[in-house]
């Protein structure tokens, strides 16, 4: 069964959605789309659990998810509400409210820093409680049938709090993990925080890469996002036969993530 991705002419390529159980790596320039490309797939997977599913796959053997956890690690819940509700429209973001459970992991995540209690808005957890074992127990608690929102690796890379094996077999845990549990996840990094070796290793670990970037060409007035799929298990024959290079995007505050074009191999 595929899980759309809920970007339209994304699964109309790919004949409906991403296959049950992928693991996905949002790599991408800041504010290229990546975060912006999970909360339009967690929006409108929520609408259409609510039964308002788009006309492009009305007649799609479609499999939809129970709901949405979003873990974040440096950002409070309430952080993560807001970013959303500025990010779409409040009457789409309706359904996702009643769908989401966000898990708050940023107490951990300050624990060992010199950070005040009183700026992260709540106790810290004990010392034995640490970041990834938090972590552990929430997916396996609340992840099975859900849609996966890792915010971010970023995070986890940059504070030091798990080395470059850690990360490697955290990354390689989950992505056997949700296939076990049917579920779908999306884990957000930014590109060029670590260095081409990682990035590769992790590009090879998850079963699907999306990778955002700004295009600067001058030919355009303004900057113009875009996307590529360098991998992706189950999807990428499927654009390969239709010889897709990229994806030209754009972000719209009723609709999300939009792909307005599609540029092929010559």
């Amino acid at each position: 069964m595929k899980i759309p991705t809920f970007v339209s002419a994304l699964d109309t390529i790919i004949n409906g959605g991403v296959p049950s159980g992928s693991s996905i790596l949002l790599l991408g320039e800041a504010g290229a789309g990546g975060t912006e490309f999970a909360i339009t797939s967690a929006v409108k997977h929520s609408r259409a659990i609510d039964g308002i599913i788009p006309k492009e796959l009305q007649n799609k053997e479609i499999d939809l998810l129970d709901g949405i956890l979003y873990v974040t690690f440096s950002k409070p819940a309430s952080e993560i509400m807001r970013v959303i509700e500025l990010t779409m429209q409040e009457d789409i973001v309706r359904s996702l409210k009643s769908r989401i459970k966000i898990v708050d992991l940023s107490t951990a995540y300050y624990a060992k820093t010199q950070i005040p209690n009183s700026w992260i808005g709540g106790p810290r957890l004990r010392e034995k409680e640490d970041l990834i074992s938090a972590l552990v127990s929430a997916l396996d608690r609340d992840a099975p049938g859900k849609m996966i929102i890792l915010d971010s690796l970023s995070d986890l890379i940059t504070s030091k709090l798990i080395d470059e094996k850690s990360l490697f077999d955290l990354a390689r845990g989950v992505s056997r993990a949700v296939k076990k549990w049917n579920s779908l996840l999306y884990a957000i990094m930014a590109t060029e925080i670590t260095d081409t070796r990682n990035e590769n290793i992790l590009i090879d670990i998850f079963d699907g890469t999306m990778l955002f970037r700004w295009n600067t060409s001058e030919r355009y007035s303004r900057r113009r996002r875009f996307m590529v799929i360098p991998k992706f298990i189950g999807v990428l024959p499927q654009i390969e036969q239709e010889k897709i290079e990229r994806f030209d995007t754009d972000f719209d505050y009723k609709s999300g993530m939009i792909v307005l074009n599609t540029t092929k191999v010559k």
